[in-house]
């Protein structure tokens, strides 16, 4: 009883989020996304990767960072309803866990062989730049997929979504990010990064991403983007 596994780091993913601020809520909602998936060294060999092309979609567990806790919480309030309503903890996805351990399934667009081994392209990736990857694992569509499952509490935050203005502002300050990063921009944005029970249409948000600090605001169900600079 109590005995603790060690496990290792096997990759590292890069990806346009530095900070948690922004980051979608679950892989997949912002699917023009793109991350890369560098491995450590001990494990950075194209052997280890053998078959995987033959796959669409792949499992990534990995680490919440800065979320350890001294103590056991058996609930927490998800932010998706409002950040007053208590869950189990092992009825959410929250990062404050027993083992602060995410698990993310993501598309694998290719494997490129370069001099340092396997990188995996991915897309629709939910995790922060340099995240630790602990394993991978190809998705089965006919033992991983249940389309008809009950959904518990999540089937009413799940079509939350909101609108990324066209107003002129908007259009032209988003056109200083390239052409991929800015489709993936404009779904992080719409997915509503703040806080759920923030309700504020004068307050503006900041949210580093790819380089940039997005400035925005988010008036009834729109996201006007009000500023975009360069942040290196």
């Amino acid at each position: 009883m109590g005995e603790k596994m060690q496990i290792d780091i096997i990759a590292r993913i890069k990806t346009p989020f530095d900070d948690k601020f922004g980051i979608p809520r679950q892989s997949g909602l912002a699917s023009n996304l793109r991350g890369e998936i560098h491995f450590e060294d001990k494990y950075s060999d194209m052997k280890a990767v053998e078959g995987l092309e033959g796959f669409e979609y792949i499992w990534l567990i990995w680490e919440f960072e800065g979320v350890w806790q001294e103590e056991f919480r058996p609930r927490i309030r998800p932010p998706r309803l409002g950040g007053n309503e208590y869950m189990g903890v092992f009825a959410t996805r929250s990062p404050f866990r027993p083992n602060p351990l995410g698990l993310s399934c993501v598309r694998l667009e290719r494997i490129e062989e370069t001099p340092r081994g396997p990188v995996l392209h991915v897309s629709g990736a939910d995790l922060r730049n340099n995240t630790p990857i602990y394993d991978i694992k190809p998705y089965v569509p006919y033992a991983d997929a249940h389309p008809d499952a009950k959904e518990g509490f999540t089937a009413v935050t799940k079509e939350y979504c909101l609108k990324v203005s066209e107003d002129s502002q908007t259009e032209e300050l988003l056109q200083v990010v390239s052409g991929d990063l800015r489709e993936g921009l404009k779904q992080v944005l719409a997915q509503d990064p703040r806080p759920a029970y923030h309700d504020d249409p004068k307050r503006v948000y900041g949210m580093r991403f790819a380089g940039y600090e997005i400035k925005f605001r988010v008036e009834a169900d729109t996201v006007y983007v009000t500023g975009v600079e360069n942040d290196k």
